[in-house]
């Protein structure tokens, strides 16, 4: 596949997810301005469960994806069609268990967190169901949205995520305008996912003209294969949930749900990037997978080269605006009646140090998906499993123990990955392919530093100089800063090929 199809297909992921990056700007402040503190931090935690419940699907949302990628690699229509009944199958019979894992956890949530008065008791036993059914319907969506992943239609897929995104965010306003509170957003949320069912469905029968979703099939071979791949998948995933989301639990159990809120905000926007930068790897995955199932493995180490680079250059101008620029984006994003300046500075240290926390991601998470594609997915799953532990602990005994509070509870994220995938991810990698560690260095590490730590300095500079205290002023130091991140990622991260190709053009 040409660099162009790649390029289109990461402009659709990322314009996509870019759609949703700008409605969470506006709508966020909104929320937080129409719910009390106690609401937005049941909100809060209500999503973080309804995360957890995505567990029963035992990677078999992920590995659906895979082996269509696979099948297709093969162009074993047979398998295309057997591996997408027999996810539907699984689906048919795991529902039940998201259910009743809604109904249990409904029913303990007043005794698990304190502060919740008894008012939100029985809205809670009925809201969590009603969450855990968005999870088996957004399982259905992903199955139909991997078809179009599968045949590189990324274009399709993030157009449907951008209509879901539609009906969200104006039933959202809908419903808390006429001051449904949590209820008016559960049921938004339960619009889009049907939403999203529906024109999926439509779009992957069209692409894929075989696409058959019954008969289920509950085939020994093809729910073996599925599970095989998919349980250390979900074991993984299981982990990042855990990291990106515990730190909620964690924070509402130590220090009280009303803590939950400047968390939560100054948390938000990592988490929304960092699915933006997972999309780099969703798009390179199915061809990196099509070409080690093909054995070019040459192509896949240069696909796996170029998708680090990319994640360098999109990622680090990001993660490190981010760290520098959290207080005065924060204060005037959030800054209102509900939301003080003691909040501001809470939700600032947060973001700061899971922003920080994220950087290792740009190396890791390409070593992830090249060791997926090879088939280490069983240790994949052991290292984000080990991460995930050491980052919980440590977000206990640094605010429990140490007293660090909110930051402290980030900071447990930051030094557990610093500790685990950050050395693991690269050395396995190494181990087990061509790609030697030197190499990996030499490639990634290096310009990754430099660049890095250019963009840093003049960051650092130009904040002291001059601080923003208006939005005027704020996006007029970002587009500085962006127009200055040019020249440094052509000369440290971007490919010899593409700057060649541009001396070859202009010639």
């Amino acid at each position: 596949m040409s660099a162009r199809v790649y390029l289109r297909n990461l402009a659709f992921n990322w314009g996509g997810h870019a759609a949703t990056l700008v409605v969470m700007f506006f709508l966020s402040p909104y929320i937080v301005g129409k719910l009390d503190v106690v609401s937005y931090g049941i909100w809060s935690l209500l999503n973080v469960l309804t995360g957890y419940m995505g567990i029963f699907d035992l990677g078999v949302r992920a590995s659906i994806g895979r082996h269509v990628a696979l099948y297709l690699g093969k162009e074993d229509s047979v398998g295309v069609d057997e591996t997408i009944r027999a996810g539907f199958g699984f689906f048919s019979l795991a529902g039940l268990l998201i259910l009743l894992a809604g109904v249990g956890l409904g029913w303990l949530f007043p005794s698990i967190f304190e502060g919740v008065s008894p008012e939100y008791y029985d809205t809670v036993r009925i809201l969590l169901p009603l969450m855990a059914v968005n999870v088996w319907l957004s399982a259905v969506a992903a199955i139909y949205s991997s078809v179009l992943a599968g045949h590189d239609r990324f274009d399709v897929a993030r157009g449907v995520d951008v209509v879901v995104l539609v009906v969200r965010t104006l039933g959202t306003i809908y419903v808390l305008e006429n001051g449904w509170g949590l209820w008016g957003l559960v049921v938004a949320v339960l619009c889009g996912n049907v939403c999203a069912v529906f024109c999926n469905r439509i779009y992957a029968g069209r692409v894929h003209k075989l696409l058959r979703s019954f008969p289920f099939l509950y085939s020994k071979e093809r729910l073996g294969e599925l599970f095989g791949y998919g349980v250390p998948a979900a074991i993984s995933n299981s982990a990042i949930k855990i990291i990106g989301q515990s730190n909620l639990v964690v924070v509402g159990l130590i220090l009280g749900i009303d803590s939950v809120r400047e968390y939560n905000v100054g948390a938000m926007l990592i988490l929304y990037t960092f699915t933006f930068i997972k999309l780099i790897g969703r798009t390179f995955f199915p061809s990196i997978q099509k070409s080690i199932s093909a054995g070019r493995d040459g192509e896949a180490r240069h696909l796996f080269f170029r998708q680090i680079r990319v994640s360098l250059i999109a990622g680090l101008v990001v993660y490190l605006g981010y760290f520098f620029y959290s207080k005065p984006f924060i204060r005037l994003w959030m800054l209102q009646d509900n939301f003080d300046l003691t909040s501001v500075h809470s939700s600032a240290q947060v973001m700061s140090v899971l922003a920080l926390a994220n950087l290792p991601i740009l190396f890791t998470s390409p070593c992830k998906g090249y060791l997926a594609a090879q088939g280490f997915v069983k240790f994949n799953a052991a290292i984000s499993i080990l991460e995930a532990l050491v980052s919980v602990l440590l977000s206990v005994v640094f605010a429990l123990v140490f007293h660090y509070g909110l930051a402290g509870v980030a900071a447990g994220t930051l030094v557990g990955r610093l500790l685990i995938s950050s050395i693991l991810m690269p050395y396995h990698l190494s181990k087990n392919s061509k790609i030697r560690i030197g190499k990996f260095v030499k490639e990634a590490v290096v310009p990754g530093v430099l660049s890095g730590g250019l963009f840093s300095f003049l960051s650092f500079s130009l904040i002291n100089l001059w601080s923003p205290m208006s939005w005027a002023v704020f996006f007029l130091q970002i587009t500085i800063l962006l127009v200055l991140w040019i020249p440094i990622f052509y000369f440290f991260l971007l490919p010899e090929e593409y700057k060649r190709r541009k001396i070859c053009a202009s010639c």
